[in-house]
């Protein structure tokens, strides 16, 4: 449907108020009224309950502003698309990613993508997974790769793995030394009995490190000696080295040349496991090319799927 200043709905649902919205819009409160008036009757529904204070979206309203969004996005996105092409420039697909995730799933997927897309620039956003959200929130990516739960806020989610977090440590470590523990048939290891064993942790708002703290406490210990890191590699490197114990999640760890010099383990109970999401705007239009590189992320890693939750 055609909809003639739909800006005008919008900023009444986001000032929540008609007076507010005529002032932003710099239009007087008696228009503002009746074009609202004049909308409701031509949809033949009640889009906001003036009832109540500050005004309401009714479901058919929600409904309504979802439909209007999306739309003003497509509009953007038809613009962007049609300078692009007259100024014959590459598309681009914007991907946000943790440095460590990238370097594990973007040299696998990016083959195969561009034998679909040879045409499509892809521009890598590498940044802490706490960022991530941000940026696809601010509409700078196109999609982001980030565990579950975050605050969604505007955004939505495609679930791409529910996987467990190993325990990576030395073979000769006097914890598990004689115990074939290999990654690909980890044993569980009970937490309680790390003592003073280093800890070589990720920042404390970060989701993997959230997950072990609560796993700490159930077990009713606290380790001693934790050394921070803000990079994946460099934990599991240490790990390798006799510095210390570290902690990833198990489809990021086939990649570290040390696979030979560590056991994994499996940890808290039950095993700690997060959700691997795609996250990107809701009502966002996503392009063939962004719905392939889903796809192709989802078979990346249906091998480590360990459950349904």
């Amino acid at each position: 449907m055609y909809l003639k200043n739909p800006e005008y709905f919008l900023t009444i649902v986001k000032e929540r108020s008609i007076s507010r919205a005529a002032e932003k819009l710099y239009l007087s409160q008696p228009y503002l009224s009746q074009y609202l008036a004049k909308l409701e009757s031509n949809l033949g529904v009640t889009l906001l309950d003036r009832s109540r204070s500050p005004l309401q979206l009714t479901q058919a309203g929600a409904l309504f502003q979802a439909y209007l969004e999306r739309q003003a996005y497509l509009n953007r996105q038809l613009e962007s698309d049609l300078r692009d092409l007259q100024d014959r420039k590459r598309p681009e697909l914007h991907i946000g990613v943790s440095p460590w995730r990238g370097s594990v799933v973007i040299p696998d997927i990016m083959p195969r993508f561009s034998e679909h897309y040879p045409d499509v620039h892809l521009v890598l956003h590498e940044c802490p997974v706490p960022q991530l959200s941000t940026l696809a929130q601010d509409g700078v990516t196109d999609l982001c790769l980030v565990p579950m739960p975050i605050d969604l806020g505007e955004l939505t989610y495609e679930q791409v793995i529910h996987e467990r977090v190993l325990m990576c440590i030395h073979k000769d470590n006097p914890l598990v030394k004689g115990v074939d523990s290999p990654y690909t048939a980890p044993k569980h290891f009970d937490l309680s009995r790390l003592g003073q064993e280093r800890v070589i942790m990720l920042p404390a708002d970060w989701w993997v490190s959230k997950l072990l703290y609560n796993a700490f406490s159930s077990h009713n210990m606290e380790p001693k000696d934790i050394l921070i890191t803000t990079n994946n590699n460099t934990a599991i490197n240490l790990a390798a080295e006799k510095m210390g114990v570290s902690f990833l999640f198990e489809s990021g760890i086939l990649r570290t040349p040390y696979m030979d010099r560590l056991s994994f383990f499996t940890v808290g109970e039950p095993p700690i496991t997060a959700n691997l999401t795609v996250t990107y705007k809701k009502n966002a239009f996503l392009s063939p090319a962004a719905r392939t590189f889903i796809d192709l992320v989802k078979e990346k890693y249906r091998s480590f799927d360990r459950m349904t939750p």
